[in-house]
């Protein structure tokens, strides 16, 4: 089958000439090349070409003229005719006779510029490559991983491919083409994703979000390379980035993630547990050390236990006081009132029980204390201000609290 599409000159005595050998005395008027599915590059075969000759392009191809060296610009698609305007270099070649032809050599390539994707077994690209994880530690762990994907390429600069690849070969077939291609890129696939890996710092478990984001920056990495040869990857996906599930490294950091994973999952349940019960996290490590003293031997810590429900019940009742409070702004919010004067401060006392500091309280939370006995009027106790520790019934705000003395038995 041929490649080329051309019309041959005729010899005045009838006799046709295709410019094979030493017998050409004709010149080639019409330069028209049809590349085969699969080709990157032909060399258009004659060489004895004609001023004033019609050269024609077709979509996704470009064609370069080449003499001594000196390289024409990139023909694109469309019709032309050759002249010094469009090869500057046809000025040092042929001296042209006013309103006349003359004959030149020049070497014409024939460039295919559409988006190219190898077949069969080197549809794809694959590697295998040690990355280093950021999970555990700062300094990171290394793992064993697989990536794999697919690409595509094109020819964007003929001239640049002809000097750096091509050279004077006459054609260049994409199955020819595909080893080389594929080691090329796949020798700058590994340090890219190993570069990335290090400056993101992403989880192995969480690759498969960025693969898309992965995937552009390797591309860049790699067409940096390809741009001196004229050629880019206008598409380069990465599918899948697999660990080797049997890297000790590897299992670690799915140990420690799962967990992570259920102390964040008490860590939720907790929130709602105070949440609904109307608690707050500060209030709840109070009752952790009042349960803790009341866990202690002895009658206080007894009588402890027993104040601690209801210690509980004054602080939910406080809560839900709070809420209703706010119903009743929103209900008279639209009513033009006086603002309040700021409320007092409130005073919140240290308690020292069988040993052990809890608080602060306020008088409220403390009165159910007082009531079980909890808190005795000989319980030291301090607040801001006070120089030191003291007994309960000696502090002013806390002495009614435990009322009168009782009178004295009558005999």
């Amino acid at each position: 089958m041929s490649f080329f599409d051309f019309k041959k000159n005729h010899h005045a005595d009838g006799a046709t000439y295709d410019g094979q050998g030493q017998e050409r005395t004709g010149i080639i008027d019409n330069i028209f090349i049809n590349l085969e599915k699969g080709c990157l590059l032909m060399r258009y075969p004659y060489d004895n070409l004609s001023t004033s000759a019609k050269v024609t392009v077709q979509e996704g191809q470009q064609m370069v003229f080449c003499s001594e060296g000196m390289y024409s610009d990139c023909f694109l698609p469309g019709s032309y005719v050759l002249s010094t305007n469009n090869i500057p270099f046809l000025e040092k070649l042929v001296n042209l006779p006013f309103g006349g032809k003359s004959v030149f050599k020049t070497a014409v390539f024939c460039v295919s510029t559409i988006r190219q994707r190898f077949a069969g077994d080197d549809a794809g690209w694959g590697v295998g490559l040690t990355v280093r994880d950021f999970t555990l530690s700062d300094e990171g762990v290394t793992i064993k991983i697989g990536a794999y994907g697919t690409y595509e390429f094109r020819i964007i600069n003929p001239i640049a491919f002809i000097r750096q690849y091509s050279g004077t070969q006459h054609e260049i077939w994409l199955d020819d083409f595909a080893d080389e291609f594929r080691s090329a890129v796949g020798q700058r696939i590994t340090p890219a994703l190993s570069k990335y890996f290090s400056h993101q710092k992403i989880s192995i478990t969480e690759v498969n979000n960025y693969l898309m984001e992965m995937a552009n920056s390797v591309r860049n990495e790699i067409n940096a390379y390809l741009e001196e040869y004229g050629i880019e990857l206008t598409k380069f996906d990465i599918e899948g980035v697999n660990p080797n599930e049997d890297d000790p490294n590897y299992q670690k950091i799915i140990a420690a993630q799962t967990d992570a994973g259920a102390m964040d999952l008490e860590s939720r349940a907790l929130a709602r547990k105070r949440a609904r019960e109307g608690y707050s996290y500060q209030q709840e490590r109070q009752f952790d050390i009042m349960d803790g003293a009341a866990n202690n031997t002895g009658t206080a810590g007894t009588m402890m236990g027993a104040g601690i429900g209801m210690g509980m019940g004054f602080g939910m009742g406080g809560a839900f006081g709070a809420q209703m409070s706010g119903m009743a702004q929103n209900a008279f919010a639209s009513q033009p009132q006086t603002p309040p004067p700021p409320p007092p401060q409130t005073v919140a006392f240290h308690v020292l029980i069988n040993g052990q500091q809890a608080g602060p309280y306020d008088l409220i939370t403390l009165q159910p204390f007082v009531a079980q006995g909890i808190i005795a009027p000989t319980t030291l106790v301090w607040r801001a201000g006070m120089a030191q520790w003291a007994a309960a019934q000696t502090v002013p705000e806390l002495a009614t609290l435990f009322g009168p003395p009782a009178p004295p038995p009558v005999i």
